[in-house]
């Protein structure tokens, strides 16, 4: 399941359980509205809830074509996890994204918000 809030240009995305295609149908409008509003890049904060899981089948690839197709609208994506498999994802799926990945503790909440903010911030 995902859950994304906006406020001041910055995006909140909280992610439980398994993320599915239901979940980009209804998360990738959301975003582009956000997206052609703002003026540069959106800066994304995405939290992992301890029961994150992972994607379902062909979820990596959704991924990867989202990124590919709003590369121009994001910079900094601060994943926020409190799991080592995490942390190690995401440093090993940066390469993978055209935006900057950067893990942090849950404890690190507000540094994770204010490096998303860092470079082509919206707000």
């Amino acid at each position: 399941m995902l859950e994304m809030t906006e406020k001041d240009g910055l995006v909140r995305i909280r992610v439980q359980g398994t993320l599915e295609a239901s979940d980009y149908h209804r998360f990738v409008p959301q975003f582009e509205r956000i997206a052609s509003r703002e003026t540069g890049t959106v800066p994304m904060v995405i939290e992992l809830a301890p029961d994150f899981s992972g994607w379902d089948v062909g979820g990596l690839w959704r991924d990867l074509k989202f990124d590919v197709k709003h590369k121009d609208s994001f910079d900094r994506n601060a994943i926020v996890g409190d799991s080592k498999w995490e942390e190690c994802g995401t440093k090993a799926f940066d390469p993978l994204f055209t935006a900057d990945m950067k893990f942090f503790q849950p404890a690190e909440r507000d540094a994770a918000e204010s490096w998303a903010r860092a470079d082509g911030s919206a707000a």
